[in-house]
């Protein structure tokens, strides 16, 4: 048994397997993969990680784990593989998050097949099998194929509950108060989603809350997501010049086997890009890697905001800066549904019986919108003022 002290549930008991998986290399990478990406960029303080977030993911999984074991509702075998399957969340996540993998997602591969590749393939296969566990029922939690999924990747689930908590400490946006034992105490999952005692419908209208104010405020605040397609422009770029083994999957796939994906993390990219400048490489990639030094990031020229689908005027934006002279390569449009709350996924029980959100009259959930649709235009440092100008 050990303890690690966490800042945000404070100290977190560990068994000896768990202790075997995170002292592993590859779990260590995690400690150098920010949690939110950029976004110390705007928020100085968010230099949080990864390793953070899946302890206190794992110690969420473990509380609500136990409270179903006691309730004989999962074994103990049951319990070990979801706490197994919270540790290792995220240990197939890339370097700077969403922002480095939007480039291998093209090629259909991103962290939950990576995260695949390394449970079947690494010292993490060993270290499981050593200690009698089944992958393929940690694979089936991932893949949602257990009634175990809906607590690690599921409408409230304890990923998304630590890292709102997380998150928001870092950045210092300041969250209406998250009752986790009370949210936890009267939700029960299932299949379809949840369901929540009405006595704890409070702490899940905050949960809600606090998730559309963070996607607002931070997931995608203007310049943290114009520095993350930024980033990924340029690694694209840097590939076709410096570090091109990375271009193939099948080299992140070596580095699994060869036991070398542990130095696949945001230090290595801020590497490569002072690398490639010391390469033959074109002027205007010198100039993109030092704005992305130098904080002179793409600028929002455009912005369109709203919770339903509406007529868009994105192509026709793009189009007249094209028009004007404004390169294609410094355009950056942007077009994101996020999903906020499905209200199909929620059920209350009230006096005996469960009720759909729309048949419960007494919530603040009918005024959260279900969806955020964000459409922006992005031009490069340089060309900023000029497509301002054009638009206005």
């Amino acid at each position: 048994m050990k303890k690690i002290f966490d800042e945000i549930h404070g100290y977190i008991d560990l068994d000896d397997i768990e202790v075997k998986l995170i002292d592993s290399s590859i779990f260590q990478r995690l400690r150098r993969i920010k949690q939110t990406s950029l976004a110390y960029i705007v928020y100085p303080g968010a230099t949080h990680t990864r390793f953070s977030h899946s302890l206190g993911t794992y110690y969420l999984a473990t509380k609500v784990g136990e409270k179903l074991y006691k309730e004989n509702t999962i074994s103990d075998d049951e319990l070990l593989t979801l706490k197994i399957a919270s540790l290792l969340h995220d240990i197939g996540q890339f370097p700077f998050s969403h922002a480095i993998e939007g480039y291998y997602l093209l090629q259909g591969f991103g962290n939950k097949e990576l995260r695949e590749y390394i449970l079947a393939k690494s010292i993490i296969r060993d270290i499981l099998n050593d200690n009698g566990l089944d992958i393929n029922k940690i694979l089936d939690i991932y893949n949602g194929n257990s009634l175990l999924s809906s607590i690690i990747d599921g409408e409230v689930d304890v990923d998304r509950i630590d890292y709102l908590i997380r998150d928001s400490r870092h950045t210092g946006v300041q969250l209406g108060k998250l009752d986790l034992d009370r949210l936890i105490d009267t939700i029960f999952y299932t299949k379809d989603g949840i369901t929540i005692q009405d006595k704890g419908i409070i702490s899940l209208e905050n949960f809600y809350i606090s998730r559309l104010h963070m996607y607002q405020a931070v997931y995608y605040h203007k310049t943290i997501l114009g520095y993350e397609l930024f980033l990924r422009k340029i690694f694209s770029e840097i590939l076709d010049y410096c570090n091109n083994e990375f271009k193939n999957i099948k080299y992140i796939k070596e580095l699994v086997d060869q036991n070398l994906i542990s130095y696949w993390d945001d230090e290595l990219i801020i590497s490569s890009l002072y690398h490639c400048l010391s390469q033959n490489i074109p002027v205007s990639l010198i100039q993109r890697i030092k704005n992305f030094m130098d904080r002179k990031g793409p600028k929002v020229v455009y912005e369109e905001v709203s919770y339903k689908e509406e007529e868009s005027y994105l192509d026709d934006i793009v189009s007249q800066l094209e028009k004007t002279g404004i390169p294609q390569e410094s355009i950056y449009p942007l077009e994101e549904k996020i999903s906020i709350i499905n209200k199909n996924r929620i059920k209350i029980l009230s006096k005996g019986k469960e009720r759909k959100v729309k048949d419960y009259s007494a919530t603040l959930l009918h005024e959260i919108p279900e969806n955020i649709i964000i459409r922006r235009v992005y031009v490069d440092y340089e060309y900023a003022k000029k497509a301002r100008e054009i638009i206005s």
